[in-house]
C-alpha cells in the first residue's frame, strides 16, 4: 500500500476540501480530477502541510509525523524552471544515486570485496594449493558471520514484535479520545525509543564481531612451522621460509573488517539521525498534548495521570530491553566465544595442513598464462563507486527504454519530457516509492505523452513498489477512461472515488463548458410528453421530463456502437481526426446536422472519415437544460 487516507477532515475549516478518503496502490496509476483552486488544497495535504482534525493518514504503511517524513517518501513533480535545465543530467542522477546511503554502502562493499580478492590473488603467486586454502578460510568466515547474524536476529525478533505490539496497544488505550496527532506522535515517540535501544544493541554485537574477526590475524604463534623453518639446519628449507609465513588470513580478514566497519558507520549515522528525530517528535508531541489540554480544559489530575502512564510505558520498554541485555551478554561472551574457538581451530588446522604439503613437495602450481588471465579478470572486477553509479544508471535507462545519450554530457536539456524523466529517475535513486505528477500533462505533445506513459508502464514492471498519482484539471489528459476504471474527484466538497462513467455523468456540464465546447450537446424539441425530436429523429424517452425545447448533454462513456432495442435512437456520425483525448479509445465525430460528439469504444476501432451508427439510450443523458 502506498497512500492511505481515511476520513481525513482538515483542522483548518477554511480549506476547500472538507473530507478526504484516498488510497493509492503500489505498481498502479491513480488519477485525481480537481480544478486549480482545489488542487492547491490537495497539494497541501499530499506534502504534509495540512493537519487533520479527525481521520488517519498513512504513507507506505506508516502514520505520517511531519512534512519531512512525507519528503523522504514522496516526489512531487511540477513544471521545470529554466535554471533546472542548466544543471547537467549526469550530475543530478549521479548525485541523487550516491545520496542513497543503501546504494552507497552496497557499492563500497562490492568495491572492497573485489579489491581484497584481487590483492589476495596476487599474494598467492600462482599457488593453487594456497588458493584453495584461502577460499576455504573465506567460506568458513562467511558461514561464521552468517550463522551469528541469523542467530542474533532470531534472539531479538520476539522483543521487536513485543515492543511494537505494546506501543500500538498503549497509544490506542491512552489516547483513544485525544486528537489523531497526539495518538500518532505518542506511538512514534516510543517507536523511536525502541529503535535507539535496538541500535545500541546491534552496535555492541557488531563491535564484538569486529574484535573476533580482527583476532584471526593474531594466530601466527599458533602454528610453529614458520619458526621451525627459520631455525632449521636445512638450507633449502630455510630458503623456502617465505612459504611458511602465516599470511593467508591477511586480506580475507581485512575484507571482512571493512564490511563490518561500513556496518558500524551505518549504525553510528542512524544513532545520530534517531537522536535528532527523537527531539523533533518529543517537541511535536508536547506541543500537541498541551494544545489538547488547553482546548478541552483538561484538569491537572488527569494530566498527571497521563504523565504517569507515559512514564510507566517507557519503563516497560526499558525493562524489556534490560531482560534482553542479560541474555545478550551470554550470547556475546559465551556463545560467540565458543563459535570463534571452532573457527580458529579450523583455520589453524588448514594452514598447518598446507605447511605439510610444502614439506612433502605436494604443492600444485597453475599455468602461468592462465594465472595472468585470472589476474586481469579479478582486476577488471574492481569498479569504483562512482563508476558503479554510472553503470547502474545506464542499465536503468536500457530497462526503461529511456534514451539520454544525446544530452547526458551536455549542459542543458531542451525537452520537458526529459526533465520529467530526470525527476522520476532521481526519485527512484533516492528510494522514494510515491511519485506525484502535478497538473501539466496538457502541456505535452501527443508523442511526448505516449512516451511518458510507456515509460511509466516499464517503471511499474521493474519497480512494482512505486505508485504514480497524477493530478488532472482536464479529462483529456487521463490516460485510461475505461468504464471499469476509477477516478477521484470532488463531490459536495468531499474527495470521492467513483467509476469514470459516474464521474462524467455528474460533471459533464462543466466538462463541456470548460473543455469540449459544444461537443456532446444535442438540441431537441418536444413533440409529446415523452417524445422528442433529436437530429431529425423521434426518440421516446420515458423517464425524463423535457421543456418544449432545449439541449441534452450526452455522456461519451454511455454511447453504444451496438444496436439496442429498448428506447434507443440511432445517430449517424462521421469520424474525424481532431481528437483532444490521449486515450485512443475515445473517438471524435460529427453528425449530419454538424453536431460534434465524443464517444468511447474499447471493443471496436474506427478509421478516419468512416461513418458509424451510434445509439443513445436514456442513461446516455447526463443533463437537460
Amino acid at each position: 500500500m502506498s497512500y492511505k487516507i481515511k476520513n481525513f477532515i482538515p483542522l483548518n475549516s477554511k480549506e476547500t476540501i472538507k473530507k478526504i478518503d484516498f488510497e493509492s496502490k503500489s505498481g498502479e496509476i491513480t488519477n485525481i480530477y480537481l480544478d486549480d483552486e482545489k488542487q492547491k488544497s490537495f497539494k497541501k495535504l499530499i506534502l504534509g502541510r495540512q493537519k487533520n482534525k479527525t481521520g488517519r493518514y498513512q504513507v507506505d504503511d506508516k502514520d505520517i509525523i511531519n512534512k519531512n517524513f512525507i519528503k523522504r517518501h514522496t516526489e512531487y513533480i511540477k513544471t521545470d524552471t529554466w535554471f533546472e535545465r542548466l544543471i547537467p543530467t549526469k550530475w543530478i542522477l549521479a548525485l541523487s544515486l550516491l545520496s542513497d546511503l543503501q546504494f552507497l554502502r552496497k557499492s563500497r562493499i562490492k568495491y572492497a570485496e573485489k579489491k581484497y580478492d584481487y590483492l589476495s590473488l596476487l599474494d598467492l603467486k600462482n599457488d593453487l594449493s594456497d588458493l584453495k586454502l584461502r577460499r576455504d578460510i573465506d567460506e568458513a568466515i562467511n558461514k561464521f558471520l552468517k550463522f551469528l547474524n541469523e542467530s542474533h536476529e532470531k534472539k531479538i525478533k520476539n522483543l521487536d514484535e513485543s515492543v511494537a505490539t505494546l506501543n500500538e496497544t498503549m497509544a490506542q488505550k491512552l489516547f483513544e479520545e485525544f486528537s489523531p496527532q497526539v495518538k500518532v506522535l505518542s506511538k512514534a515517540k516510543h517507536d523511536i525509543e525502541k529503535e535507539i535501544l535496538f541500535n545500541r544493541m546491534e552496535f555492541k554485537f557488531v563491535q564484538v564481531l569486529y574484535d573476533k574477526i580482527d583476532s584471526l590475524n593474531e594466530l601466527r604463534d599458533s602454528c610453529t612451522c614458520e619458526y621451525n623453518t627459520k631455525k632449521s639446519n636445512n638450507k633449502l628449507l630455510r630458503k623456502r621460509k617465505g612459504l611458511f609465513e602465516y599470511k593467508q588470513t591477511k586480506f580475507i580478514v581485512e575484507k571482512q573488517l571493512k564490511f563490518l566497519n561500513i556496518r558500524l558507520n551505518k549504525l553510528r549515522l542512524e544513532s545520530i539521525i534517531l537522536t535528532f528525530r527523537k527531539r523533533t517528535i518529543l517537541s511535536q508531541f508536547k506541543f500537541e498534548l498541551d494544545k489538547f489540554y488547553k482546548i478541552y480544559s483538561v484538569s491537572k489530575e488527569v494530566q498527571q495521570d497521563i504523565s504517569a502512564e507515559l512514564a510507566n510505558w517507557k519503563k516497560i520498554i526499558v525493562d524489556k530491553f534490560a531482560d534482553q541485555n542479560n541474555s545478550e551478554k551470554i550470547f556475546l561472551f559465551n556463545f560467540i566465544k565458543t563459535e570463534t574457538t571452532l573457527l580458529t581451530k579450523f583455520i589453524i588446522s588448514n594452514i598447518h595442513n598446507y605447511h605439510k604439503l610444502i614439506l612433502t613437495g605436494e604443492i600444485k602450481y597453475g599455468n602461468k598464462n592462465e594465472f595472468l588471465s585470472l589476474r586481469k579478470h579479478y582486476k577488471k572486477q574492481i569498479v569504483p563507486v562512482v563508476k558503479q553509479a554510472e553503470n547502474w544508471m545506464e542499465s536503468n535507462f536500457k530497462n526503461l527504454d529511456i534514451n539520454f545519450e544525446w544530452f547526458l554530457k551536455g549542459s542543458f536539456k531542451l525537452s520537458s519530457l526529459n526533465m520529467i524523466y530526470v525527476k522520476i529517475l532521481k526519485a527512484i535513486n533516492l528510494g522514494k516509492k510515491n511519485i506525484f505528477i502535478s497538473d501539466f500533462l496538457h502541456l505535452l505533445t501527443s508523442k511526448d505523452y505516449e512516451m511518458l506513459f510507456e515509460t511509466i508502464k516499464k517503471i511499474n514492471k521493474f519497480y512494482p513498489e512505486i505508485a504514480f498519482i497524477i493530478m488532472h484539471s482536464k479529462t483529456f489528459t487521463i490516460n485510461d477512461l475505461g468504464k471499469s476504471k476509477k477516478i477521484y474527484w470532488l463531490k459536495n466538497d468531499e474527495l470521492v472515488k467513483t467509476a469514470t462513467t459516474e464521474f462524467f455523468e455528474k460533471n459533464l456540464v462543466d466538462i463541456c463548458k470548460n473543455e469540449l465546447g459544444e461537443s456532446n450537446v444535442f438540441a431537441f424539441s418536444k413533440e409529446t410528453d415523452n417524445l422528442i425530436d433529436i437530429e431529425n429523429r423521434l426518440w421516446n424517452v420515458k423517464s425524463k421530463k423535457f421543456n418544449d425545447s432545449g439541449f441534452i448533454f450526452v455522456n461519451p462513456l454511455q454511447i453504444s456502437t451496438e444496436f439496442i432495442e429498448n428506447n434507443s435512437v440511432p445517430i449517424n456520425v462521421r469520424i474525424i481526426r481532431a481528437n483532444k483525448y490521449h486515450d485512443k479509445n475515445m473517438y471524435f465525430g460529427v453528425t449530419r446536422n454538424k453536431t460534434k460528439v465524443y464517444f468511447y469504444s474499447k471493443d471496436k476501432s474506427f478509421e478516419r472519415e468512416t461513418e458509424v451508427v451510434l445509439y443513445l439510450e436514456e442513461r446516455s443523458i447526463s443533463a437537460i437544460i
